[in-house]
């Protein structure tokens, strides 16, 4: 495989970039605005732009590229090491270092730990006079280490008098310092999220993480946290439980009561393992001072599929007044249909889109949105919530309960989502209400809470697609939605690697991209497991439904934090068979039946809604599996017409299907 032609920059358009790295790079406020301006640059041409930076000489170059070597690591590090090996032969030195701290003075975090939201300011006595204070915002989530930024030659007196004015500060030690945003930068890697900028300042937190114990663990924790009623705790646990906040959860267990290995336990039989929690609180509770009992519910959806779950919740009150969760039983478990009144999808919302002409303008009117909080930040925007209750966990986790509107940035796309009407129209009158405001209306829709859903989670880049696909039955007729995870190639060669221990069959096309396919051997014959198409600096993988892209993402992520970072899901309509142009067929005569094969495979013995769970090697032996399988073929030839109607070419046909089967019309 070729890779791209690079785009090569001529030095006069590199120049006033680099007058601006040589005039910053000597501070430390100054090397974080350097990195800012390079993440401003298009990702596609960002290893060009820096590369070609090293056609100018000079000690702030050099202090440029060990920069980017410290902050990046593997992404850019073979450009890094040619532009310094060049300046090494020129006689330049390549040393640099962040400016010293100096001795640490002291620090102080916000008592939110419950919140799963916290700051925390670190103070560095200077040699000389004054402190030099590293500020994070810290999320236990997705986001991990979300912002950082430094404040230079504060007076002593300034910090102690600001720390005393904030009421919500605890003063902690150095090595609580490191814990707390070792603890967040964990989720980065988990979730293979970016951290805040400034990785070469704070990545001292980082090496310098204790390994406390798991006492050590809650006590800090707790000290970081407000005191909660029985009630808020519970809903604070179910906040824990969505972003899979386990220290957290951990912190709130009584320490004579339950174990951490008794919560593990009790969370698999309570949820299966990928299941997506869409709400979750307390509802009665009864108790006297010292100990409690709450009765909870949770919805979780599982392969599409809704379940409520009916839970108590044991609480023992302990001497220094904190309410910890003593036991946690499930004691009913249940699927929803899709008309319950319990399934939140069943109801239809309202949206409104625009075209954004002026973020800055948008965000100060959003600013005077009362309870309005950020939800979490999307591959190209940010999904906001206004709630009709305060953050203060006497709710718990709602998916639409308690919620007035969604409120999504996309791209140059806003879009307000509500079960109400009027709400939806209200919005509309505040942002319209001056001719020439940031947003100009685009539409008006109503449509089903699936849908919106979708698009909250990234899977359409515009609202609009929605209404392509809207009918979500005739897209996957045969059961088999084709799952597509989006990645940002960091070490091209550690992927390469990691795709050589997983794909079965490598295909290479020529100046593109490659194509990797893992096989599924655990039945008779070969099923499809997995595609993985490799770009220049991008990678896609792809699975069918939310267990296999799960198991799959699960095993392909492990240990390659710093290979890839993630960038979106989305749902793919054409599946595997999108790559097969005639090009590709020409090249790989025998490629498209080896798809089919694999894919035939893979359907005949996955577990399917539309079959009630069953395979369709096990419907087809009964009867109530037979009728099942019969209304798929109904709806599989529904779909083969529309596609002659569009002109679209033809994947697998029911006959196909049929055979696989051996059943006879």
């Amino acid at each position: 495989m070729k890779n791209n032609k690079k785009t090569s920059f001529p030095r006069a358009m590199l120049k006033k970039l680099a007058e601006d790295i040589t005039q910053l790079i000597s501070t430390n406020e100054g090397s974080l605005s350097i990195l800012e301006i390079v993440e401003e640059i298009p990702y596609d041409v960002r290893p060009d732009v820096i590369e070609g930076l090293s056609s100018f000489y000079g000690s702030e170059l050099v202090a440029f590229y060990q920069l980017i070597k410290q902050e990046y690591g593997k992404e850019f590090e073979a450009i890094c090491n040619r532009a310094l090996a060049k300046y090494s032969l020129a006689g330049l030195e390549i040393d640099f270092g962040p400016i010293a701290k100096g001795d640490f003075y002291k620090a102080y975090a916000t008592a939110s730990r419950h919140t799963g939201r916290m700051t925390i300011d670190v103070a560095w006595k200077k040699p000389e006079t004054g402190l030099y204070v590293e500020c994070f915002f810290l999320t236990y989530s997705s986001d991990g280490v979300h912002s950082f930024f430094i404040v230079d030659n504060m007076s002593v007196e300034q910090y102690e008098g600001d720390r005393k004015i904030l009421a919500d500060m605890v003063e902690i030690s150095y090595e609580e310092s490191c814990f707390l945003i070792g603890d967040a930068y964990k989720f980065n890697v988990r979730f293979m999220s970016r951290p805040a900028l400034g990785k070469f300042l704070y990545h001292r937190y980082l090496d310098d993480d204790p390994d406390f114990s798991h006492g050590r663990s809650n006590s800090v924790l707790r000290k970081l946290c407000a005191k909660l009623t029985p009630r808020q705790m519970v809903n604070s646990f179910f906040h824990a439980l969505r972003c899979q906040d386990f220290n957290y959860m951990f912190s709130i267990l009584s320490d004579s009561s339950m174990s951490q290995g008794m919560l593990l336990q009790q969370l698999n039989r309570a949820m299966n393992p990928g299941a997506l929690l869409l709400e979750g609180q307390a509802e009665q509770v009864k108790g006297s001072n010292n100990s409690a009992e709450l009765t909870a519910y949770s919805i979780t959806m599982y392969e599409h599929e809704v379940y409520r779950s009916d839970y108590v919740f044991k609480m023992l009150k302990e001497l220094d007044g904190d309410w910890l969760i003593a036991s946690i039983d499930r004691v009913e478990n249940r699927k929803l249909d899709a008309g319950s009144e319990f399934n939140p999808f069943a109801m239809q919302v309202f949206c409104r889109v625009y075209e954004i002409l002026d973020v800055d303008e948008l965000f100060e009117m959003l600013d005077r949105v009362d309870n309005i909080r950020e939800v979490e930040e999307l591959p190209y925007g940010m999904h906001m919530r206004v709630t009709c209750f305060e953050d203060d966990f006497n709710h718990g986790v709602s998916f639409m309960t308690g919620v007035i509107a969604d409120l999504v940035i996309n791209g140059d796309e806003f879009v307000v989502i509500s079960q109400d009407h009027d709400s939806t129209e209200d919005f509309h009158n505040l942002f319209t209400i001056d001719r020439l405001g940031p947003l100009v209306a685009r539409g008006k829709y109503e449509l089903s809470l699936t849908s919106a859903y979708s698009y909250l989670n990234g899977q359409y880049l515009n609202f609009e697609d929605i209404l392509l696909n809207d009918d979500r039955d005739s897209f996957f007729e045969d059961g088999m939605r084709f799952i597509t995870a989006r990645y940002i190639v960091k070490d091209r060669n550690e992927v390469l690697s990691r795709l050589g221990e997983l794909a079965s069959l490598k295909i290479e096309l020529t100046g593109e991209f490659q194509v990797f396919y893992q096989s599924d051997n655990c039945y008779d014959k070969p099923g499809f497991l997995a595609e993985y198409i490799l770009g220049t600096n991008w990678i896609t993988v792809s699975a069918f439904g939310d267990k296999d892209i799960g198991v799959i993402r699960q095993r392909f992520e492990e240990d390659m934090y710093d290979a890839l970072e993630f960038d979106g899901l989305e749902v793919r309509e054409e599946g595997i068979f999108e790559i097969l142009s005639m090009d590709v067929k020409k090249q790989y005569p025998e490629l498209e039946s080896d798809l089919k094969e694999m894919y035939l495979n893979k359907w005949y013995n996955s577990h399917l809604p539309p079959l009630r769970g069953m395979s369709p090697s096990e419907a087809c032996q009964t009867e109530e599996g037979t009728r099942l399988l019969w209304t798929m073929f109904k709806r599989i030839k529904k779909k083969e017409h529309q596609r002659y109607l569009q002109g679209e070419r033809k994947q697998i046909g029911l006959k196909e299907y049929i055979r696989k089967l051996n059943l006879n019309k």
